[in-house]
């Protein structure tokens, strides 16, 4: 539920009450995790490494770097995204990334915002994965619907790796802003006029998400020193949010109406099941080079008139050293 109304001047934007995919959830592992299985697995000694790496991703993921069904809730125009990143993961777990995203948004191609992403992963451990972590984003004009409503998204995921069928349970909280204007011109008693409303609407939402995976993996396909991994991953995410919105506006309209009360200041959703999603990631890694296709599906549950299935798509080729 992703549509907030001002009336009928409301932008359709992000956790808002008539669309599909609401909160913000965690996702399945990101590339860092699944590289790191990988060159844990292919080290006879099984022993954690430090290691820098770089990593391009082409897609229409804008939002998180390790939370799909975040990226699932985006309500921007098509385009297609080009996510370069660097980071340093270092043998004890803890680890950073700072990306850009760069697209084209109608008017030129070029960055329109950065992230920075410290995090904390379990390392060494063969019956649980546990992971935390933050990531701010870096937002450079928040009135453009290319940009993240989200600047602030908390994460943290537990998964239990002794069965075949892997539980897990994942929460998120986020936070951000975004902005919307509307200009209108006319002509009062012969005067030009120039109306405007400017909206600031502040969002929080929390979420949880429980999962069960199982990861197939596969060595010495094509090379004694590579191996790839398979991990579909079965999600059912719930959550609740809140936004509230101030104005700026010298429209007689809207000033009348926010004086009456009829326009909305807070728009608040209860915590509630909101959909189910498949995650499938295929991880090939030869050497230090990894290629990561990644698929994210969801399906919106509650009634709505919206567009229910949405999905999100990744292609990740990553070097480490």
């Amino acid at each position: 539920m992703r549509k907030i109304f001002l009336l009928s001047i409301f932008l359709q934007l992000l956790f808002g009450s008539t669309n599909a995919q609401t909160n913000p959830v965690p996702s399945a592992k990101d590339s860092i995790d699944m590289l790191q299985e990988l060159m844990d697995l292919l080290d006879s000694t099984n022993t954690p490494a430090s290691y820098a790496f770089v990593n391009v991703a082409i897609g229409n993921r804008l939002f998180s770097t390790r939370n799909n069904a975040l990226n699932a809730k985006q309500n921007i125009s098509s385009t297609v995204i080009y996510s370069p990143s660097l980071g340093y993961f270092h043998k004890s777990g803890f680890n950073i990334i700072a990306g850009a995203n760069l697209l084209n948004d109608g008017k030129n191609f070029g960055v329109n915002q950065y992230s920075i992403n410290p995090a904390f992963d379990l390392v060494g451990n063969k019956k649980f994965a546990l992971g935390i972590s933050y990531t701010h984003y870096f937002v450079k004009d928040k009135f453009s619907t290319f940009s993240s409503p989200i600047q602030n998204d908390f994460y943290g995921s537990f998964t239990y790796k002794k069965l075949w069928l892997r539980p897990g349970i994942s929460f998120g909280y986020s936070t951000g802003e975004y902005k919307e204007v509307q200009y209108k011109d006319t002509i009062v008693n012969n005067v030009n006029r120039h109306r405007y409303d400017s909206m600031t609407n502040k969002l929080n939402a929390f979420s949880m998400m429980v999962t069960a995976s199982h990861q197939f993996a596969w060595y010495n396909l094509f090379d004694k020193m590579d191996g790839m991994a398979l991990t579909p991953t079965l999600m059912a995410n719930a959550g609740s949010a809140n936004t509230s919105t101030t104005h700026k506006t010298n429209a007689a309209l809207i000033l009348f109406l926010l004086r009456k009360g009829k326009l909305p200041k807070l728009q608040s959703d209860k915590f509630a099941m909101q959909s189910v999603g498949l995650n499938l990631d295929i991880n090939y890694t030869i050497g230090n080079l990894t290629i990561e296709p990644q698929l994210y599906m969801d399906y919106y549950l509650p009634t709505t008139e919206s567009k229910r299935f949405s999905q999100v798509f990744t292609f990740n080729v990553g070097y480490a050293f």
